[in-house]
């Protein structure tokens, strides 16, 4: 995944209810109509003064924008890029009085006197909360033109000038421009289970969870400074950037001002919101919070300008179902979730959150336990329809809905970083108890003169090269389990050691998986966690010998290892 949330400080946009909710979101349609939209005409940035009036757009509650007013500061000359400047103003309304320019209003259309559209508020100072605002001229966005900077600097004239139409000093008003970010909802989870999540690449850092309630976004909401949301996924776990719509025509959403992600042709979905506040915060940036609609078209251009895209088709979408059945002898618990991924790259991260969501809300706790699971993976590689099948075993003393929830998302990691491959389905099925044993290596034993003797790094293993030798291994308490070890006629006179370990935790975290082939040979040559890994080495000056093989499941999952020096005759 292109580190979906990398640009964006992400925080709660999402009404915040007691316990875990995981109800789903409205239905996703396609539009049967879509509005016409204004079809701005572009202000001459170059006729622009300081002090001239503005006014714009955003919504701070509900789907409907509420007007705020203004004034030219200045233009900072090339403040963008080369050929792209950047305007700056100060804004006044109560809610920007109250929290200054927040995160979500990127995108907000500024008019001039006349109705021109001037641009979209997308930067503001780099200093805590504040009414001045960098606005990304219209004339640029509407193209797309070029590279954009994360910061842009002041100079010392504009510094003076900020400086002297706000509270700030000169000092802080030097500090320069910083883009807004667009808030990253990523709902359905409880932060509890987000905190605790191991590290992975395709897993979003910091993120803040909460529980959502559904909201319908209707094509009339989508007009300029209305709620304007880039999804990734939608269901159980809903993940998006949070924005405003600077301009609508014939039937397409321009936004934000910034890029999402910057990852140019895409297929987010395009949807509304409903605002419920403006979050403020006095020691950093304040944010509104929101719940995404209903997904009403697709985003499918990620520029450094803005997002763009059309109302009307929505994205095709993986689906990803988890079934999670839960019975300890007195407490059952099933249920079946599923989550909607707009975005190919973030399809791990959703399973990853989905799998979690959907274990904690059929165990009701996030408590230890053991678990049977089995997944099937469908989807194309390049044209040509592919089904991959696994299963394991888990036993996790802290929480089964983090240890059981690692794997599928590791293999769709994988899968989604080759080209060509394209992943239609996701459904995983899983049987959880309350059982956390383990079954322990305590020894390696061979059939020797009619009995089973032991065999370790002092008493060798004795066998014959080109025949099968038969083995087994011992568990604490007593259970045994037999396995074969085929030993190659090449071995012969060689000196051989024998490395037997239960458990292959993280299969899909391997070297080798960068090509589909690579995978595949993984899936079907998965190690369950049941399985004990036995490594056969037989050397001399010149040569090497190996073989790798697995013991039989043995219906818990394995732990320990054993070494063992093997004598080949």
């Amino acid at each position: 995944m292109k580190s979906p949330t990398s640009r964006a400080r992400l925080a709660v946009s999402a009404v915040v209810t007691a316990g875990l909710c995981l109800a789903g979101t409205a239905a996703l349609t396609t539009s049967s109509q879509a509005a016409e939209g204004t079809c701005d005409t572009p202000a001459n940035i170059a006729d622009l003064t300081q002090g001239q009036p503005v006014h714009g757009l955003t919504v701070t509650s509900g789907t409907q924008p509420s007007p705020f007013t203004g004034s030219v500061l200045g233009v900072l000359k090339d403040g963008l890029e080369p050929g792209v400047d950047l305007v700056m103003v100060t804004l006044t309304s109560d809610e920007i009085d109250a929290n200054g320019i927040w995160e979500g209003m990127s995108g907000s259309p500024v008019y001039d006197a006349d109705g021109n559209l001037i641009g979209a508020v997308s930067y503001t100072l780099a200093y805590g909360e504040t009414p001045i605002a960098g606005v990304t001229p219209w004339q640029d966005m509407s193209k797309y033109a070029g590279a954009l900077p994360l910061t842009v600097p002041v100079r010392s004239g504009a510094a003076r000038t900020i400086a002297g139409n706000s509270s700030l000093t000169l000092a802080q008003a030097a500090q320069g421009f910083h883009e807004l970010q667009a808030p990253a909802l990523v709902a359905g989870v409880s932060q509890r289970a987000v905190d605790n999540a191991r590290t992975r690449p395709y897993l979003s850092k910091d993120v803040a969870a909460a529980g959502r309630t559904s909201s319908d976004s209707q094509l009339s909401d989508m007009v300029a400074g209305g709620n304007l949301v880039a999804t990734l996924s939608t269901g159980d776990i809903t993940m998006g950037g949070l924005g405003t719509i600077t301009s609508v025509c014939a039937d397409r959403v321009v936004g934000f001002g910034h890029p999402m992600n910057f990852v140019g042709t895409t297929t987010y979905g395009l949807a509304g919101a409903d605002a419920v506040y403006i979050q403020g915060d006095p020691l950093g940036f304040s944010y509104k919070v929101a719940n995404i609609g209903t997904i009403l078209g697709t985003i499918d251009q990620d520029r450094m300008t803005g997002i763009s895209g059309p109302l009307g088709p929505t994205p095709a979408s993986t689906s990803i179902t988890s079934t999670v059945h839960y019975d300890n002898g007195t407490q059952t618990g099933d249920r079946t979730g599923e989550t909607d991924v707009q975005l190919p790259d973030a399809t791990a991260e959703a399973a990853y959150y989905e799998l979690v969501a959907n274990h904690e809300a059929a165990i009701d706790a996030y408590a230890p336990g053991g678990e049977e699971q089995s997944w099937t993976v469908t989807g194309e590689f390049n044209g040509t329809p592919f089904t991959f099948t696994g299963s394991n075993l888990y036993a996790d003393k802290y929480s089964i809905a983090d240890g059981a929830s690692y794997d599928v998302p590791d293999l769709l990691w994988a899968l989604t970083r080759v080209k060509n491959v394209t992943v239609n389905s996701v459904s995983v099925q899983s049987d959880v108890n309350d059982d956390t044993s383990r079954l322990k290596i305590d020894g390696v034993q061979m059939r020797r003169g009619g009995s089973w003797v032991d065999v370790d790094r002092r008493h060798p293993a004795i066998v014959t090269a080109g025949r099968t030798a038969t083995l087994r291994l011992v568990f604490k308490g007593g259970d045994t389990q037999n396995f074969h070890l085929a030993v190659p006629a090449k071995a012969r006179g060689l000196q051989g050691e024998l490395y037997v370990s239960g458990g292959y935790a993280y299969p899909f975290e391997r070297g080798g998986l960068g090509s589909f082939a690579g995978i595949k040979n993984a899936v079907e040559n998965l190690t369950r966690n049941d399985q004990a890994r036995v490594q056969f080495a037989a050397f001399g000056k010149r040569h090497l010998v190996r073989v790798r093989t697995t013991t039989p499941p043995a219906g818990k999952v394995l732990s320990g290892s054993q070494f063992v020096e093997v004598r080949i005759k």
